[in-house]
């Protein structure tokens, strides 16, 4: 019996990774919507980030931790969407606070320099209750969640994405 899981558990662990880390969007109960739009994180200063105050622009809530490969492999693609479209576009970094503190946010905010606005997420994720990260809610200019991503397909590919969505916003 041994021999024949083996493989077949070789071809299934790969694919759930995989398939985790490209996942496609899911849609959030209209209770959980509402509360992402008028949701108020904490900074790791202590200060109150409403989502509300960014109404007019593209918010991207990105929940992520230090560990975690597929989400900092998106950063970078992130960054140059905001560099490109400064005005329209705002990134909240939101750490999902399964292995991360404060001290691992601090520290990799003043190592990096992304313009993210950097958060406190833990709350917010136990209660939408998601399994994995990267996990990534987009609102539109009217302050409404647009759609969900599970996963990442790197710089290039999260980047086209927030063009896209700037552009037909």
């Amino acid at each position: 019996m041994k021999s024949i899981l083996h493989p077949i558990f070789l071809v299934l662990i790969p694919l759930w990774m995989l398939t985790s880390c490209i996942g496609s969007g899911t849609e959030l109960s209209n209770k959980h919507a509402q509360l992402v739009q008028n949701y108020e994180f904490k900074d790791w200063d202590g200060n109150t980030v409403s989502v509300n105050d960014f109404e007019g622009s593209i918010v991207v809530i990105d929940f992520w931790e230090t560990w975690c490969g597929p989400c900092l492999s998106a950063f970078p693609g992130f960054q140059q969407a905001l560099d490109e479209y400064p005005d329209d576009l705002v990134i909240i970094a939101a750490t999902a606070g399964w292995q991360n503190d404060r001290e691992d946010a601090v520290n990799f905010k003043d190592e990096n320099d992304y313009g993210f606005i950097y958060v406190d997420g833990s709350e917010l994720a136990s209660v939408l209750g998601f399994r994995g990260i990267p996990y990534k809610i987009f609102l539109g200019r009217d302050g409404k969640v647009k759609s969900v991503q599970r996963g990442s397909g790197g710089s290039e590919r999260e980047y086209r994405k927030l063009v896209q969505i700037v552009n037909n916003q």
